[in-house]
């Protein structure tokens, strides 16, 4: 019986997973809380889904918020073979893992997908917030 709501609806993001393949890796409920416990839970939140970036290093604010904005981050900040964990805005929508390029190769896919949603890469220790028609922030994960 499932009580957390994570993961409900996979249908959200089908063509993406589609797209990728046996490049996605989607994750259990147990699994998120792991990635979310060393990325977007060091951060504050305001209004409940924004990260607060005061404190932290923020790396950059492109005014972009598209596909080719977000492939041109994922290369900058995504290393070779590197596994990148996406967030949906939408707990309901599991959360899946990527290669840096395989993220990159779908990036029109990641931001037609969803309102908001947070990358984190697992080498580099980064984070990108999507927020829909606002732009992206790349920042540090803080200690």
């Amino acid at each position: 019986m499932r009580t957390t709501g994570y993961g409900m609806y996979p249908e959200d993001i089908a063509a993406l997973l589609a797209a990728a393949g046996e490049a996605a890796i989607v994750l259990t409920y147990a699994d998120h809380r792991a990635f979310t416990d060393v990325s977007l839970d060091r951060f504050a939140s305001v209004n409940s889904t924004r990260l607060d970036w005061r404190g932290v290093e923020v790396l950059e604010r492109p005014e972009e918020f598209d596909g080719d904005g977000l492939r041109e981050m994922v290369r900058r900040y995504g290393g070779e073979d590197e596994l990148v964990v996406i967030f949906w805005g939408n707990h309901a929508v599991p959360s899946v893992a990527l290669e840096a390029e395989a993220v990159a190769a779908h990036a029109e896919m990641v931001v037609g997908s969803c309102y908001e949603c947070w990358l984190y890469f697992t080498d580099g220790h980064v984070l990108i917030e999507f927020q829909d028609g606002e732009g992206f922030v790349a920042a540090r994960i803080p200690n």
